[in-house]
């Protein structure tokens, strides 16, 4: 027994201490990896954990996807112009009528009719002005105011308490009346109102 341990230490003598340690065996023993599939990659038989042909062929099919789809939307579309231009084709289109010209019968018809109105016997009736109003003052006040030119002026006092001036244009006509008829229609003249309308000559003497 003695020689025995002898031996055994002579023997572990020639090991350093890293040399008597032994990795620990006890750990758990990897698993087998299961069993390797197969497929079918553009014709080709691979293995199914080839990654890299797996995606190529995924890129392959949705190309080919892309692909189809745009060839149908292609195909609408040029269906749906050739359509159109057969619908408008097929349409007719009709002749559009020529205009007739308006023939008169009988002779031409001479009668002018005039639908200006004689202004030239017409003038503007001033009415309640003050009492004792001067008609030469009057005048030169109105054709200073109105740059009108005024041939006479003619006022009248009225037993109401105020007085009524007929004034005639020199070159009366329409426009001219009417403009200095509005100019001094509701004008304020010594604190009163007046009022200013075109009447035919014919009628003024009712105003006197």
């Amino acid at each position: 027994m003695a020689s025995g341990r002898d031996k055994h230490r002579q023997k572990s003598k020639g090991k350093s201490l890293f040399g008597r340690i032994e990795p620990n065996q006890t750990g758990k023993a990897k698993r087998p990896s299961g069993k390797q599939g197969y497929t079918v990659v553009n014709g080709k038989l691979v293995s199914s954990n080839d990654v890299g042909a797996l995606l190529r062929q995924a890129a392959t099919t949705v190309e080919r996807r892309k692909g189809h789809s745009a060839k149908k939307g292609q195909i609408t579309v040029t269906q749906k112009s050739t359509n159109v231009k057969k619908t408008v084709k097929s349409r007719p289109t009709r002749p559009s009528r020529p205009s007739r010209p308006i023939k008169s019968h009988g002779a031409p018809n001479n009668l002018v009719i005039s639908t200006n109105e004689d202004v030239s016997r017409k003038l503007l009736v001033f009415s309640n002005l003050e009492l004792g109003v001067n008609h030469d003052n009057l005048k030169s006040v109105l054709e200073e105011l109105s740059n009108a030119s005024i041939a006479r002026v003619r006022v009248r006092d009225l037993p109401s308490g105020s007085s009524t001036a007929n004034v005639w244009l020199s070159r009366p006509t329409a426009g001219e009346l009417e403009r200095v008829r509005k100019y001094f229609d509701g004008a304020l003249v010594d604190g009163r109102t007046i009022k200013v309308s075109t009447v035919p000559e014919s009628s003024a003497g009712l105003s006197y």
